[in-house]
C-alpha cells in the first residue's frame, strides 16, 4: 500500500461517519456508498474493522435487521458521539481544504500542472488555466495571463 492510499484509507472514519448520519447502513451497502468518494473498489474487511472500532468506541451502534432477501443484516447507525465527531471532522477537514486549495494555487502560479516537475520560474499560468478550475492549464507563453 502507498503512502497516499494510507492517508486516503484515514479519511474512511470520516466518511462512514457522513453516510451514516445521511442514512443507516449495513456494511456491504456502506462499502458500495464509499465509491462516491473514489473507494470504488474499499476493501471490505478493512471496511468491517472501522465499524467495530467505531462501535467499540461509541460512535456508531448496530443492531440485527430481518432481511426480505436473505439472511439477517447488522444495520449501522451513527450516535450522538458519532455526530459531536462528524462536526469536528467537519471543522478539521474545512481548515485542511483552505491550506490544500492555497497549495494547488500557489503550485499552480509556479508553473505546474501536475505533469512533471516545476522548472524555472518563465511559465505563470493563472489559477484560472488550471484543470482544478475547469479549464485547461496554460503554459505561460505569449499571450497567456
Amino acid at each position: 500500500m502507498t503512502t497516499h492510499d494510507t492517508e486516503r484509507r484515514a479519511l474512511m472514519n470520516p466518511v462512514i461517519l457522513l453516510l451514516l448520519a445521511e442514512r443507516p447502513g449495513h456494511g456491504y451497502e456502506l462499502t458500495q456508498r464509499l465509491g462516491a468518494f473514489g473507494w470504488a473498489e474499499a476493501e471490505s474487511a478493512h471496511v468491517y474493522r472501522l465499524l467495530r472500532g467505531m462501535e467499540k468506541g461509541g460512535q456508531i451502534s448496530s443492531q440485527w435487521r430481518a432481511s426480505a432477501s436473505g439472511p439477517a443484516r447488522r444495520e449501522y447507525e451513527i450516535t450522538p458521539a458519532g455526530s459531536m465527531s462528524l462536526s469536528l471532522w467537519f471543522v478539521r477537514l474545512g481548515e485542511l481544504h483552505s491550506t490544500l486549495h492555497l497549495f494547488l494555487e500557489r503550485y499552480v502560479q509556479l508553473g505546474g500542472n501536475g505533469s512533471g516537475p516545476v522548472v524555472g520560474r518563465e511559465a505563470r499560468p493563472t489559477t484560472a488555466g488550471h484543470p482544478l478550475y475547469g479549464h485547461p492549464p496554460t503554459t505561460g507563453g505569449a499571450g497567456s495571463g
